[in-house]
């Protein structure tokens, strides 16, 4: 299950988008701070991390500059100055650990393949209730002025029931989110540079979302103008028995459009490979 977490933590990223080839391309760079506050089974946990985004065409690239950035898995660990570079639309994340010169490569959909593949080979499946499932937008009015820019509130829902049959087992996971952005309106112009087709209707398909549903998002998501500068994610999640609540912030700033040269998107050659721990019929883990 810790490799179905780390996939589905991925989703976020995988929204990254667009196209070109070249030695460089033209591109968008920005500092985040992000807090996320979990609760489960009467635990509660706090994380914040202040980081420096960088994304031109299908790739991004996050420097963390403090905080909590992501967890140690198997023998690879980020370190406290830790990267993550997305790639091909969030085909492949590569980790990089600066301080050892290490880095671990995982490539989602392959993993996610191995997954259904080792699943199915045992008589389970994976599948999402569309009955149940939703997505919705509304546009809330005008927002508060943030770093300097009017902004528009947007209200973004959703709802989904996913089970996970293995073995006469039946595994249910419900997830509920509500999301408030604001959104620049003088910025609408920035989208050009990092959005368009990407890789996550591959990826909902592999968890078991039928092509409606994942249309129905991607028009809901076209909804949206401007450039988000804050959003506020709620969310709710209730498997076996178990509920953990989630409050996640993000605050964008000093954005500039920049030339990101491809460099920015690849592994050093000194760093050396870590592999991650490997699962049965799950091929692309390793770097």
């Amino acid at each position: 299950m810790r490799y179905l977490k780390l996939v589905q933590g991925a989703l976020p990223a995988l929204l990254f988008a667009a196209t070109a080839t070249a030695q460089s391309k033209p591109g968008i760079s920005s500092d985040q701070t992000m807090r996320t506050v979990t609760t489960s089974a009467g635990r509660t946990d706090s994380v914040t991390g202040v980081m420096h985004t960088i994304s031109a065409g299908t790739n991004a690239r996050i420097e963390i500059d403090s905080g909590s950035f992501v967890r140690s898995v198997g023998p690879f660990s980020p370190g406290p100055h830790a990267v993550m570079i997305l790639r091909d639309g969030g085909g492949e994340m590569v980790y990089l650990n600066p301080d050892k010169k290490e880095y671990m490569s995982i490539k989602p959909f392959e993993m996610m393949q191995g997954v259904r593949k080792m699943m199915e080979s045992m008589g389970g499946s994976m599948t999402v209730d569309t009955s149940v499932t939703r997505v919705g937008i509304d546009s809330l009015g005008p927002g508060p002025t943030i770093d300097g820019h009017p902004t528009v509130t947007y209200r973004l829902t959703m709802a989904m029931r996913m089970t996970m049959s293995m073995m006469g087992q039946s595994n249910v996971v419900e997830t509920q989110i509500t999301q408030e952005i604001q959104a620049a309106t003088d910025m609408a112009s920035f989208a050009d540079v990092n959005t368009g087709p990407n890789r996550f209707a591959e990826f909902s398909q592999l968890i078991g979302m039928n092509k409606d549903l994942f249309d129905k998002m991607a028009v809901t998501r076209r909804k949206m103008r401007g450039f988000p500068l804050r959003s506020v994610k709620h969310s709710t999640t209730l498997a076996n028995g178990v509920t953990r609540t989630a409050i996640e912030t993000i605050d964008t700033r000093n954005i500039k459009r920049v030339t990101v040269p491809d460099s920015a998107f690849a592994i050093p050659g000194d760093y050396k490979p870590i592999a991650m721990p490997a699962m049965p019929a799950m091929p692309g883990t390793a770097p």
